[in-house]
């Protein structure tokens, strides 16, 4: 690499062409490098000049940025913002200074094809949203179970990650259909290392995946996640969990998986869950 190419890839951070939940390794840097930023107050710029894209999951994941962002304090310069996406909330909001965290819901987006919102609790307004909004498009069956597996991963955030506020999204993209949700509390292998023995966070997140697995200790749990890999696997679908250093993708209609541990850490867990809407991969 030439130096003064060097010297870009340090001040300097080119955003993918895609905004979404395909490659995530990108944001998790970035997220750490604002961490690092913030805490020497050095500038540095995002360059959105090869944006061509932002997915349902990419609005939930630049919000995760956004709130670092102001939670760091960091100084943050974005060039070469394309038009079309100035007018969407995150992308309005990341260019702004706040003097603290403002309430989640000041990223919330609704658009034709897609639904975004930003919650401190359970949002039951959400699952109806998402029944009125996308009956007449998707398979009753399939409206029901995103409408379930919403429902335990908010429940699971709550519960499990104490964090005080979440990102939820679910929207038609392309030739599927997406829905997750985004925290940045507590990770998964942090809360159950309070409960179990494994030998690194992939372990965790693997036994976090099995039916019956819970930390809670007031009440009947461990549905969450199992309930969000069967169904799935059920619909032939794409599920990612991320979550400290630990990575699962499994792609259960070519029965395809991506197990690995990450780079840089994730504060948090994000679950991304994609339904095939038509043929093919």
């Amino acid at each position: 690499m030439a130096f003064c190419d060097y010297i870009y890839s340090r001040m300097n951070t080119l955003l993918p062409s895609s905004v979404d939940d395909g490659r995530i390794d990108w944001a998790i840097a970035l997220i750490n490098k604002i961490v690092t930023a913030g805490a020497a107050r050095k500038e540095f710029k995002l360059d959105w000049r090869k944006v061509a894209n932002i997915s349902p999951a990419g609005l939930a994941i630049l919000a995760c940025i956004f709130d670092t962002v102001v939670e760091q304090r960091a100084r943050i310069k974005n060039v070469f913002i394309p038009k079309r996406f100035k007018g969407i909330p995150v992308v309005k909001n990341i260019q702004r200074t706040f003097p603290s965290l403002p309430s989640p819901s000041i990223n919330n987006y609704e658009s034709k094809d897609m639904l975004f919102k930003g919650n401190t609790s359970l949002d039951v307004l959400f699952r109806e949203r998402l029944e009125e909004k996308f009956s007449d498009i998707l398979p009753e069956e399939l409206v029901y179970d995103v409408h379930l597996i919403l429902n335990e991963l908010m429940q699971n955030t709550v519960d499990h990650s104490t964090a005080e506020r979440y990102y939820i999204y679910c929207g038609a993209w392309k030739n599927e259909f997406h829905a997750g949700l985004l925290d940045m509390g507590i990770s998964i292998p942090a809360k159950m290392e309070q409960s179990y023995s494994c030998k690194d966070d992939l372990d965790y997140l693997k036994l976090a995946l099995k039916e019956g697995t819970t930390t809670r200790r007031a009440r009947t749990g461990g549905l969450g996640l199992a309930y969000f890999f069967e169904h799935l696997k059920r619909h032939e679908g794409k599920l990612t969990i991320v979550s400290r250093f630990a990575q699962i993708r499994r792609y259960f209609r070519t029965r395809r998986s991506q197990i690995n541990i990450l780079k840089h850490p994730l504060r948090g867990t994000w679950c991304f869950a994609r339904f095939p809407l038509g043929e093919g991969e």
